[in-house]
């Protein structure tokens, strides 16, 4: 099989960043001119975009991390940092980190216990949400700097 028809076997179960195509094409034993050649061709059919990649990725996985772990992500799938960067634009983190406080910690805002607010705010930090936006997020659940 050529390296353009193993691509497009692999793009029609998933997307794929250029360079995961890249990997899995040589892995199978392709040469690197038929691998460049088959990007090329995929590229020039609009079948393979990181920049689509990178914003569906953000689309489908954003809903309750921050922008650090999904740039981490990102560029760990081979997306360039400057591509995963604009993959952002539309993203509204403010709401994101809404809705994951709003997931863990349940709405309306009101008092709770202090150990349980220090778990979420940690968990938030693992998920990539900046401390300072995460800190004003759980001030109406009784968050203090100090919680932490």
């Amino acid at each position: 099989m050529s390296a353009y028809d193993d691509a497009v076997k692999l793009l029609a179960r998933r997307a794929y960043s250029r360079r995961a195509i890249e990997e899995r094409l040589a892995a199978k034993g392709h040469a690197p001119g038929r691998i460049d050649d088959a990007l090329t061709r995929l590229a020039a059919a609009g079948a393979l975009d990181d920049e689509a990649y990178a914003r569906r990725y953000v689309a489908d996985q954003g809903a309750a991390r921050g922008r650090e772990r999904l740039l981490a992500e990102l560029a760990a799938r081979g997306v360039p940092q400057d591509v995963a960067s604009r993959a952002f634009q539309d993203r509204d983190d403010a709401g994101a980190l809404a809705r994951a406080v709003r997931r863990r910690l349940g709405a309306p805002p009101g008092k709770a216990d202090r150990g349980r607010v220090a778990r979420v705010y940690n968990a938030l930090l693992s998920e990539g949400f900046e401390p300072g936006c995460i800190a004003s997020a759980l001030v109406p659940y009784g968050f203090r700097g100090d919680d932490a």
